[in-house]
């Protein structure tokens, strides 16, 4: 059994994950942020550091001496870091063999099979596309009674885009939102563990129809890659799942960003009255809740000094993008949502190697969203905001539901 008991090296675990973490964690981050520059807390049942000030997040982004391939490092981090076996999920072991999970040079073998379907060229021309789907789903919502955002606009739209990219049958599209979306949000391990099983079968199944009947599409493409001998069996599958799982975070990320903008209604008023903020807007909703709580962990393979506290070597390390971006050493009066503030200096699509590499389609989603519905709607919650309920999990910032009444503006624009 791993040793529990509590050291000078390994001091008593903060208890971070409590109710009223999931539904506001900014007072929590802060206090964790403030006293110490890493801070030993309980996930999964693993001992992990939280590090939540601006300039360590920031600097640990682009520190390329730092790790994110567990599974080269199971045995040590296990062995140390394992406090509550009993707390930690079972995930399909290709889930972790992306990308996302891999180090130098596989980091960077594997990414540039992707990049060239995310250049700026390529977004460009998904344009009209975007733009046509936003109008179809705007066309079908139902005016002047409660509705969910999410279930009629903002899932759909980010459901549609990424199964159109990676060439997931229309009929085959109703699932995979639900087991992703239980992979990083669910409140109990079976759930999760099911989750992850039924997500990984998924992505089976579309690489199976691709190697019989290719398309023009981004899993055909990988299968190809796979014929090549660029990338194995496993990595095969992993990179599918991981793009049916990072295809969806717009769509959070917009759910996020309307529902501060109905909680600010003089920020929402003017952003309608002058849609040359909408930048800075979007910016600033990926500053002030963005949909990463915390970024996946990281190790270093030798202890790590920041500020008095240092981190044994092979210790899980959370970078928490939610406090980093509160930090007001770097923004000002940061707990404030200022759509004509600068805030481009946000970590929402993370830095360095492991930057968001769809952040340009992302962008392209909630700027066209944004744009189309607050020219066409005005809308309010249906709800009062602190009855609006926010999903469980460390790692995301993702609501339950966003009930609004939608009205079509008397001048509104199609």
């Amino acid at each position: 059994m791993p040793d529990t008991q509590h050291t000078d090296v390994f001091p008593a675990l903060v208890k971070l994950i409590n109710r009223r973490f999931m539904q506001d964690p900014y007072d929590d981050l802060a206090k964790v942020r403030e006293t110490e520059a890493a801070t030993p807390i309980e996930n999964n049942g693993m001992r992990m550091w939280v590090v939540g000030r601006y300039d360590d997040a920031r600097a640990l982004l682009a520190d390329s001496s730092l790790k994110k391939d567990l599974v080269v490092k199971r045995k040590e981090i296990l062995e140390q870091s394992l406090v509550r076996p009993e707390r930690r999920p079972r995930l399909p072991h290709a889930i972790r063999r992306n990308m996302l999970d891999r180090d130098e040079p596989d980091h960077t073998r594997l990414r540039s099979l992707l990049a060239k379907s995310f250049t700026s060229a390529k977004v460009e021309q998904m344009k009209p596309k975007v733009e046509r789907l936003v109008t179809d789903l705007l066309d079908a919502i139902p005016l002047g009674r409660p509705i969910d955002l999410i279930e009629e606009f903002t899932r759909p739209l980010a459901v549609t885009i990424i199964a159109d990219l990676l060439g997931v049958p229309a009929e085959s599209r109703e699932d995979f939102p639900t087991w992703e979306n239980d992979i990083l949000t669910a409140p109990d391990i079976p759930q999760i563990e099911e989750a992850g099983a039924a997500l990984v079968g998924f992505s089976e199944s579309l690489l199976a129809a691709k190697k019989l009947d290719p398309g023009p599409d981004l899993i055909s493409g990988l299968v190809e890659d796979h014929r090549n001998g660029a990338l194995d069996d496993v990595e095969l599958i992993s990179m599918v799942t991981l793009m049916l799982i990072a295809g969806m975070e717009p769509g959070s990320a917009l759910s996020n960003g309307l529902f501060t903008l109905l909680r600010h209604p003089a920020q929402l008023s003017a952003l309608a009255e002058d849609p040359g903020l909408l930048t800075g807007c979007i910016n600033e909703i990926l500053r002030y809740e963005s949909p990463f709580r915390m970024l996946t962990p990281r190790y270093s393979e030798c202890p790590m000094k920041l500020g008095d506290t240092t981190i044994p070597a092979n210790e899980l390390i959370l970078v928490s993008v939610a406090a980093a971006n509160r930090d007001p050493r770097w923004f000002e009066n940061p707990d404030e949502f200022d759509i004509t503030r600068d805030a481009r200096g946000h970590l929402g699509f993370g830095r360095g190697t492991h930057r968001c590499l769809g952040a340009q389609l992302g962008w392209l989603e909630m700027e066209t969203a944004l744009t189309r519905l607050l020219s066409r709607f005005s809308i309010r919650l249906a709800v009062p905001a602190d009855e609006v309920v926010w999903r469980p999990g460390m790692f995301m910032r993702r609501l339950q539901a966003l009930p609004v009444v939608l009205t079509e503006l008397a001048c509104s624009e199609r």
